[in-house]
């Protein structure tokens, strides 16, 4: 299950917007079959009272899930969606199960405890689960936070210092009306937020209670229980019921008001002597109640506008007992939360273990199968029965302990993915997983003219699935599998991105040679000076130590992220091979789930990339863009932490991380172009003129098995674009080439220095690799690159080399606010430390 939870409160909306936004009975029903009429939606329940609407469903995928609910909630209200993001919140997996558990203590409610709320869930939950709405996971999910919230208020003095917003109501009426023992009631409605009334009414000791319902059935049934008596609605009935009542409660959540200012002016006439004063307590959304009654002599008029704001000026903090319960009711939802998490862990782990067992019975089959045939004829039938049930138990046995281990280890918050790690020693099936195959985006499969085409089964690539790191960054030496007595040295940046990176590398080239490799770490410009990458030239920060080291023999191959190469050619310097591309889209990750469409105006968003900055702006003017360096985690903390609205990133390096689940939108074209080479990485090696022995010429015969020529066709056109732009990997430039068959298709976008844009898509069918060599085809890609660069530079009126700058982020958020007080004080001018 994928808990989502989507939600409108009057934490996050005013009262006149929760009014217009109220649903009835209709409404929900809306909302609800709209949500599930979408692909991602597989099951849903609806809470909606008089100052929330919370939709917590199961969903297969984060996004399609949020955009199916949200569609269903615009069809239901009919407000456009992006007016109703403004106010909306959404908490996804862990903390939708926090949310829910916070909303059942009613420590998330306008009255601080309330327990109206849990029964509210829990009648939200039953209708649900009468109409079949609820997925197995989802109904465990809400039972599990009725569960809680029931615990909170049995464990805990929550009751005593909670109050709902009658009780509230109720105190200020006694300075109107008396003492409450001494009060005639009438409530207005008989819906589920009546009945919570009614069983307020008698704790609270109310003289006598009137139920006022157009169905007369449903009133009775309300009030039965309390002794109360029961009335059916109509004009007169409601005018009599006023005069003879002293507190009325409404809360019927019709559309338009039930009670104007002739009905209790009626009212009032009608007995005046016996009841000069009336208190009047509104619950309802939209209002029940003629706000203009107000103005009557002898009325007071309570609503829920009335009630917030008493609520926002209680200072609870200065009362001590309270603190210490919402204290207890935390530390509950704190190990409620602990123990759910490491449930879910553990259940998590229960595929792979299905798998290792299934693995061990097929090979007790196997091997029986092979020694029943050997002993066919000598052996009687029962004694081979014996046989398998022996060989059966043996290995139950053996795997029994660790099975169980690794259940209760994975339920631990140890950092360990024990289900990767019983699939590796096991060489259990490396299928897809349905989580990854949900995230994963869909991928075609092309063939590139002139390419020599090797499978991943051959070439031992290792995908991105952006569930796990592509490999650990931690590892300083690659073993292969069968040593052939030659050790290689790999440079590479010491990010966790580059060195996952081209550690998946270093897997591929020891499987593929034999060769031991050696992971050596290169420190470069570009990681220790913060100064934006714009002013420091971009071109060759992340590259040019790395190359020296290189070719003074300190390392024998290098992987960089291909698009921080220069497009000029390097002397001495190879580009021996360009594995298969990963995503080259640009990913989006904001605070509370938010997409690049739904984040508010004024929002702040970080990119170091004038090319992100200008397409950013060009697509939303509203927001402000800000600078922002350092490597990926430290990008995705400044949103966490509250720095950044969201951070703009690279998807392939999100993907190698492992953290595709945190990006909550995707900007693929043509919405966002990424940079040219985007995705790709670049192995290079010392050129036959500056190679230092015959291992070099070795080495790069060895790396053409993990080329992907496809991938270098793209990326080719698209470094040719900026090639004959004359610009650095950090110019408002954007390129993404596509192979399909024997088409080559470029897409561009180029931006002028007062951020002006243009796009431009070109095609042309390459020469068929029957009819020409490698050299052609590639020659044939470049000239595409520089066509589409010509009609762009045209187009802007651009000067070959503008000022890539210009574009860049006005602001540059300070490095140092990132690493924290301590850290901070490490860290000079320059950004060194």
């Amino acid at each position: 299950m994928t808990l989502l939870v989507l939600g409108i409160s009057h934490r996050s909306a005013p009262i006149s917007v929760l009014d217009v936004l109220s649903l009835d009975s209709a409404g929900i029903e809306t909302l609800v079959n709209g949500a599930l009429e979408g692909e991602y939606v597989s099951g849903i329940t609806v809470l909606s009272t008089c100052n929330r609407l919370e939709v917590v469903a199961d969903v297969s995928a984060f996004h399609g899930g949020l955009a199916d609910i949200g569609s269903a909630l615009v069809d239901a209200v009919g407000i456009e969606w992006n007016i109703l993001a403004q106010h909306l919140y959404v908490h996804f997996e862990t903390k939708a199960m926090e949310h829910l558990l916070n909303l059942a203590t009613g420590l998330d409610s306008m009255a601080l405890g309330e327990s109206q709320i849990l029964g509210q869930l829990r009648q939200a939950f039953i209708a649900s689960q009468e109409e079949n709405r609820l997925t197995g996971d989802l109904s465990h999910a809400i039972q599990q936070a009725l569960r809680v919230g029931k615990r909170a208020h049995s464990e805990t003095a929550l009751d005593n210092v909670s109050q709902s917003l009658l009780d509230t109501a109720l105190d200020s009426a006694v300075a109107h009306i008396g003492p409450l023992d001494q009060a005639k009631a009438l409530v207005v409605g008989a819906g589920a937020m009546s009945g919570l009334t009614v069983a307020t009414l008698q704790r609270v000791g109310v003289a006598r209670i009137t139920v006022i319902n157009r169905t007369l059935e449903k009133a009775e049934r309300l009030v039965a229980p309390v002794g109360g008596r029961a009335v059916a609605f109509d004009d007169e009935a409601l005018v009599h019921e006023i005069a003879d009542a002293d507190l009325i409660i409404s809360v019927t959540g019709a559309r338009g008001v039930v009670l104007g200012r002739d009905e209790i002016v009626a009212g009032m006439q009608h007995d005046f002597d016996s009841q000069p004063r009336k208190f009047l307590v509104d619950l309802a959304l939209p209002h029940d109640i003629a706000p203009d009654v107000e103005e009557l002599p002898f009325v007071q008029l309570i609503g829920l506008e009335d009630l917030s704001t008493k609520f926002a000026e209680a200072d609870h903090h200065s009362d001590s007992s309270v603190i210490s319960v919402i204290s207890e009711v935390r530390s509950i939802i704190k190990s409620e939360m602990k123990t759910l998490t490491a449930g879910k862990k553990a259940r998590s782990i229960a595929p792979t273990v299905t798998a290792l067992r299934a693995q061990a019975e097929e090979t007790v089959a196997l091997e029986f199968e092979r020694l029943e045939k050997k002993l066919a004829g000598k052996v009687d039938d029962k004694a081979l029965s014996e046989v398998r049930k022996s060989m059966a138990r043996a290995v139950d046995k053996i795997i029994h302990t660790p099975t169980v281990r690794v259940k209760e280890l994975s339920a631990s918050d140890t950092g360990v993915d024990y289900a990767a790690a019983l699939t590796t020693l096991f060489n259990l099936s490396s299928a897809q997983s349905p989580t990854a195959a949900a995230i994963d985006r869909t991928k075609i499969a092309v063939t590139a003219p002139g390419a020599n085409q090797v499978q991943a089964s051959d070439n031992h690539h290792v995908a991105a699935d952006g569930l796990k790191p592509v490999a650990d960054h931690t590892l300083d030496v690659v073993e292969p599998e069968r040593f052939t007595g030659r050790e290689i040295r790999l440079g590479t940046r010491r990010s966790q991105l580059a060195r996952s990176q081209s550690t998946a590398i270093a897997q591929q080239i020891a499987a593929q040679t034999g060769w031991r490799v050696k992971i050596v770490e290169v420190v470069t410009e570009g990681d220790v000076n913060m100064t934006p990458l714009a002013q420091m030239g971009g071109t060759g920060v992340f590259v040019s130590a790395v190359r020296t080291a290189l070719l003074t023999g300190k390392i024998d191959v290098a992987v960089h992220s291909l698009k921080d190469l220069p497009t000029a050619p390097a002397a001495g310097i190879a580009l021996a091979a360009i594995p298969p591309r990963v995503d080259p889209s640009d990913v989006l990750i904001a605070r509370d789930g938010l997409t690049l469409a739904d984040l508010p105006a004024g929002s702040v968003v970080g990119t170091g990339s004038p090319r992100r900055a200008a397409q950013l702006r060009a697509v939303r003017p509203d927001i402000e863009v800000t600078g922002v360096r350092g490597n990926v985690g430290t990008r995705i903390s400044h949103v966490y932490e509250g720095r950044l609205d969201a951070v703009v990133l690279a998807a392939a390096g999100v993907r190698r991380l492992g953290r595709l689940a945190e990006v909550t939108d995707v900007l693929e074209p043509p919405r966002m172009l990424p940079a040219p080479g985007q995705g790709a990485l670049a192995v290079e090696t010392r050129s036959a003129a500056a190679q230092l022995s015959e291992l070099d010429s070795e080495l790069r015969r060895a790396l053409e098995a993990i080329h992907d020529e496809t991938t270098a066709l793209a990326v080719m056109c698209e470094r040719s674009v900026l090639s004959r732009s004359e610009a650095g990997c950090s110019a408002p430039i954007g390129a993404l080439a596509e192979v399909e068959g024997q088409t080559l298709t470029v897409t561009g976008v180029m931006a002028d220095d007062d951020g002006r844009l243009t796009r431009v898509t070109r095609r042309r069918r390459l020469p068929a690799s029957t009819e020409a060599s490698r050299e052609e085809v590639r020659h044939s890609a470049l000239e595409l690159g520089a066509e589409a660069a010509d009609e762009m530079l045209a187009a802007l009126g651009i000067t070959i080399g503008g000022n890539a700058e210009a574009n860049a982020p006005e602001s540059q958020l300070d490095p140092r606010r990132a690493l924290g007080p301590v850290q901070a004080k490490e860290v000079d001018g320059s950004g060194r430390r």
